[in-house]
């Protein structure tokens, strides 16, 4: 059968597309010298599927993106010539195909199709479609049910060369490739419990649904409750509840005991379902606890803190549904019931249980060879009224509640880049592909009542990642952090707080080191024992914090390393884990204070990062 686009091509530009594939033919030379022109089933030489991806990057070497798109012009005029056979066709659109993944074509995955059409039999074809599912594809994650239908038709595919005795040399490089991209495409999922999608995959998993389990535990002594965290502005928060506890002035002493880091216990449990068909279905299990982490009296906080700890039940959803030509779609969600302990003030024994809602959507496309993708986030506390202690339940001192929402807008620029040739010791402009520099903005609005108070927390951010093409990363992050509060009348109104407002600057900058790279080895890293080592990256995080209204003492700089290490358990049916600690030296300029923050975490599978 004709494609459309198979017709449209052929309707002109004959001597042209002569022209540019005459170019490549010493490709289909060599490889029809190499070949066999006896096949069984496909008409025409065999081809080493691997001649499309070098073909590709002849093409695309030291190429702006418009230069990339004159030649993909020219490929497509037409892209069979006269008789060629099918197997000399099925390269020719993969070729096709590599070029429209890199300039951003939506019409890729047509390419990739018709290259399978005209070569069935050929694994290599599929696993170039499945990487363009699980690659370029996808918003904040791979199209995950695509890319693993191609996946494992390749593994079939190559399962029935073996089977007839007609598998080549470099099949042992596709079915390795293969596989490592199943790894990386469950990566977060954890342990496997069934063994259709454990490693060494099989092609009989494509359909069958896969169990996983994942943990992660954090153990840290860190004024951040969590990364990305900002501890300058609870503390202004604290300072500011203190200042209205209390008539006297604030003292040093006191500043000095609101600056904490304790010592944090967190683990995270999930068992996941994942069938092609539904997407991945989540229940989760979290424990934490903070040792002396809470101002039990705000109006005397150098007073003996308090622990706090919280459990939470869940379930959640989530997948990627390919809506091209408009977006892809990324779909998560979820439900959890939460009690937590050490949080109310003046009753340190005091339970809350509540139900917390969560969504998060997100969109990605391509604009050119770049890639926009939006996001929006909401959470939704549903905090009861206090019961005990509070001498009237019904009393609006007894309210409780919390949300918070996020928009965030991120734009990749994957073009190849003009960047000083540093590794030759030149500053003169070279173009150099990259593996992406990224520009993002956001909000975040935060909005808490407890009781008589409202605390209104917004943080505006905008920032620069350069993904480099060499051994570092770079990223630079500015973030305005806006506090506001508010009193709550009897009736229900409510008047502007000073003593809880204030505002403060973050600056953040992060160098990354990558000593293994992730995308040195296409296919499963060699192995030590059970392990298959993936990634191994250094990370020297630098931040400085500068209030610019509402209470200043909270100045501080920090920085430090860290280490993310990943591997692959292969002798663990595949499960990856990822291991991190890192070391952070913070400084409180007006109190002062010296803080050394510490965190180490174990993931067996994991959650977004």
């Amino acid at each position: 059968m004709t494609t459309t686009r198979t017709r449209n091509a052929s309707r002109g530009g004959h001597g042209r597309g002569f022209a540019r594939w005459a170019l490549i033919a010493p490709w289909l030379v060599a490889a029809s010298l190499l070949g066999n022109w006896a096949r069984a089933s496909v008409d025409g030489p065999v081809i080493n599927p691997f001649a499309c991806q070098g073909q590709g990057e002849a093409l695309m070497a030291e190429r702006s993106i418009a230069q990339m798109r004159v030649e993909l012009d020219k490929l497509r005029s037409p892209v069979q010539q006269g008789s060629d056979p099918a197997s000399i066709v099925a390269l020719k659109w993969c070729v096709v195909a590599e070029l429209e993944q890199r300039v951003g074509d939506p019409r890729a995955a047509d390419s990739y199709a018709e290259a399978v059409r005209n070569n069935p039999e050929e694994p290599g074809y599929e696993l170039f479609w499945g990487k363009y599912y699980a690659g370029a594809r996808g918003a904040r994650g791979p199209v995950v049910e695509l890319a693993e239908e191609h996946f494992y038709r390749a593994l079939a595919k190559l399962e029935a060369l073996q089977a007839a005795q007609a598998s080549r040399p470099e099949h042992a490089v596709v079915k390795d490739q293969v596989k490592k991209q199943l790894l990386l495409l469950y990566q977060q999922d954890g342990l496997p419990l069934l063994p259709f999608k454990a490693y060494p995959q099989t092609a009989n998993g494509s359909s069958l649904p896969g169990v996983a389990s994942a943990v992660q535990s954090t153990v840290s002594s860190d004024t951040r409750a969590s990364a990305g965290d900002n501890e300058t502005r609870a503390f202004a928060t604290e300072a500011g509840l203190r200042n209205f506890r209390n008539p006297e002035p604030i003292s040093n002493r006191e500043l000095f005991d609101i600056v904490r880091n304790p010592l944090r216990w967190r683990i995270d449990a999930r068992l996941r379902l994942r069938q092609r068909h539904v997407g991945a279905l989540d229940l989760s299990f979290s424990s934490s606890r903070a040792d002396q982490a809470q101002i039990a009296d705000f109006g005397q906080p150098s007073q003996a803190k308090v622990d706090v700890a919280a459990r939470e039940l869940g379930v959640g959803y989530e997948r990627v549904l390919p809506l091209y030509p408009l977006f892809d779609l990324r779909l998560s969600a979820g439900v959890s019931r939460v009690h937590r302990v050490g949080v109310v003030e003046f009753a340190p024994d005091y339970a809350q249980d509540f139900t917390v809602y969560r969504l998060s959507p997100s969109a990605s496309r391509f604009i050119g060879s770049d890639k926009l993708t939006l996001g929006y986030t909401l959470v939704i506390m549903d905090i009861p009224r206090l019961g005990a202690p509070a001498a009237d339940p019904e009393s609006y001192l007894s309210i409780r509640g919390r949300s918070i929402w996020a928009a965030n807008v991120e734009y990749a620029f994957y073009s190849p880049l003009l960047l000083p040739a540093l590794h030759l010791a030149s500053l003169r402009p070279y173009r150099t592909p990259t593996r992406g520099l990224y520009l993002y903005a956001g909000y975040v609005n935060d909005n808490e009542v407890f009781g008589d108070r409202r605390s209104i927390n917004e943080t505006i951010y905008a920032g620069a990642r350069l993904e480099g093409p060499g051994a570092y990363d770079l990223g630079f992050t500015q973030a305005l952090y806006r506090t506001s509060g508010r009193v709550v009348q009897t009736d229900g109104s409510e008047r502007k707080d000073d003593t809880l407002g204030g505002d403060s600057l973050r600056s953040s900058f992060v160098l990354t080191r990558r000593l293994v790279n992730i995308d040195a080895t296409p296919g499963v890293p060699e192995s030590y024992g059970p392990f298959a080592p993936d990634m191994l990256n250094l990370v020297f995080p630098v931040s400085y914090d500068l209030p610019i209204a509402g209470v200043l003492n909270f100045e501080n700089i920090r920085g430090g390393a860290q280490l993310w290490w990943k591997v692959f358990g292969t002798g663990l049916l595949g499960t990856t884990f990822l291991l991190s600690a890192g070391y952070e030296y913070q400084y409180f300029f007006h109190i002062p204070k010296h803080m050394h923050n510490l965190a180490i975490t174990a993931r067996v599978g994991w959650a977004d990062l």
